[in-house]
């Protein structure tokens, strides 16, 4: 029901058909947003968790693998498919719970075609070592944000480093994310909105209330040093995020 993530905790699921167009991102109604709490409030009564504890909601449209037979979608089970197709390799289905097992399937199949990927002694996980000059670069940074940084960047994580300002460092709250993530992100990661940097290249949008609404003075300079926007266009990016937060992100409104 829970999972610790990011410093925050995740609270779901539920499982609901989609009848909306898949065109449109989705989020979650009102009713699952009660349902949800009333079932933390069930196993964890002693917290009294009300509405003013959630910090963001979302929800996704998850793809199903068919067994071939008539039953109902919500009966399927929860399998995921890993295709490797001519060197694309794809995986569809799963769940939140299977990530890890899923991720390890992906990574042993792309080992096939990548020498660098090795079985760590444990016999559990894939991974590419990091050079010594990577791991070098980063000694004087906290452990934990090193630590971070090879896991995500790899060898990249050194330029993550060269890329920060004096003050950007610093992690952000509770998040582990650190302002040099955001500048790199901008830099490297083809930010074309952005819902891109603050929704899917970090979660900042997920983990902070109001979409990471108290980022955006900084993040502004950030986005007009790196991607090149003026005034104008980044109050029109803010504008969309606001609504795309609002429709999508937060808590829904109480039915009447």
């Amino acid at each position: 029901m829970r999972r610790p993530w990011e410093g925050s905790t995740l609270v779901g699921t539920t499982d609901v058909d989609h009848r909306d167009d898949l065109d449109r991102e989705p989020g979650i109604t009102r009713a699952e947003f009660d349902y949800i709490l009333r079932a933390a409030h069930s196993e964890f009564p002693s917290l009294g968790l009300d509405e003013a504890d959630v910090v963001s909601t979302w929800s996704g449209v998850r793809p199903v693998i068919s067994s071939g037979s008539n039953v109902h979608p919500s009966k399927e089970r929860r399998d995921s498919l890993i295709l490797d197709e001519n060197g694309l390799i794809t995986v569809t289905g799963g769940k939140l719970t299977t990530f890890r097992s899923t991720a390890l399937a992906a990574l042993s199949k792309a080992a096939e075609a990548i020498p660098g990927l090795k079985v760590a002694d444990s016999g559990s996980a894939l991974f590419v070592a990091s050079a010594p000059s990577t791991v070098d670069a980063l000694r004087d940074l906290p452990a934990d944000l090193g630590e971070r940084w090879l896991a995500r960047y790899g060898d990249d994580a050194a330029a993550v480093k060269a890329c920060a300002a004096p003050d950007e460092l610093q992690t952000i709250r509770h998040t582990g994310t650190a302002w040099a993530e955001l500048r790199w992100a901008c830099r490297s990661e083809d930010i074309v909105h952005l819902d891109d940097l603050l929704l899917r290249r970090t979660r900042l949008g997920l983990l902070l209330r109001n979409g990471a609404e108290e980022l955006l003075p900084k993040l502004a300079a950030i986005a007009s040093a790196e991607l090149g926007w003026n005034d104008a266009r980044w109050d029109d990016e803010v504008a969309d995020y606001r609504r795309l937060i609002a429709r999508c992100y937060a808590i829904p409104k109480a039915q009447t």
